[in-house]
């Protein structure tokens, strides 16, 4: 029941870390364990902490504004912006590097702190839990770290447009996995949280082609 769960975010993070343009980058400015230990370690931190500290669990109740507003500050926002934040400051790579490390960086998070927060959840067997949420969050991973690495680029560049769009779908990987969590918790029609997973799963196929091409490369010599 929890292979998936336990296993699709650190494919996501292999399947990346082989690509070409991160061996390329990788060779030009160190590898990757400042990120991966940036995400992994304070993951298992707050993990610790949850469980053995904080005795207090959330109640959902009716409202979708405060679901969301919960699910959007707990498990995206505040890990996010916070390690994302850290790892910008610390790190000294090439801009575009360091914004595509964002992507090891939160994949090691979330590939303790997901599992975690599943199992011990009172919800542990769901389907959603199990296997829409691992898809939601490595969408989100991967579109949060490779718009930004476009959004740099664009900005270097001059390219308004792109980088207007690159924004635009960082703000909904942050925004849609919780919205559509919420959907879920409160009992909403399936095909509208199934809706949110199909849009980003499309962007998250999209944007890989769209870096390649931006650039005047074939998605098999670059991500």
């Amino acid at each position: 029941m929890y292979i998936f769960l336990l296993a699709s975010i650190p494919c996501l993070l292999l399947y990346f870390l082989n690509a070409p343009f991160a061996a390329e980058a990788g060779k030009r400015s160190g590898s990757y364990w400042l990120a991966f230990c940036l995400g992994f370690f304070p993951a298992i931190i707050w993990c610790v902490i949850d469980e053995f500290f904080i005795y207090a669990t959330h109640r959902f109740t009716d409202s979708l504004s405060a679901c969301y507003a919960y699910l959007l500050l707990k498990d995206s926002l505040l890990p996010t912006l916070t390690l994302s934040g850290l790892y910008l400051l610390l790190s000294r790579r090439p801009m575009e590097n360091r914004t595509f490390a964002l992507l090891p960086l939160l994949a090691a998070f979330y590939m303790a702190y997901l599992p975690y927060s599943v199992i011990t959840g009172t919800e542990r067997f769901s389907p959603f839990l199990c296997f829409v949420k691992p898809l939601l969050t490595c969408a989100a991973i991967e579109l949060t770290a490779l718009c930004s690495m476009g959004l740099c680029g664009s900005i270097k560049s001059g390219r308004k447009v792109p980088a207007a769009a690159f924004a635009l779908l960082i703000l909904l990987a942050l925004a849609l996995p919780a919205l559509a969590e919420s959907l879920w918790y409160l009992h909403y029609a399936p095909v509208m949280y199934r809706g949110i997973l199909a849009v980003l799963l499309a962007a998250a196929v999209a944007v890989p082609i769209f870096l390649c091409k931006m650039h005047g490369k074939t998605l098999d010599k670059s991500i």
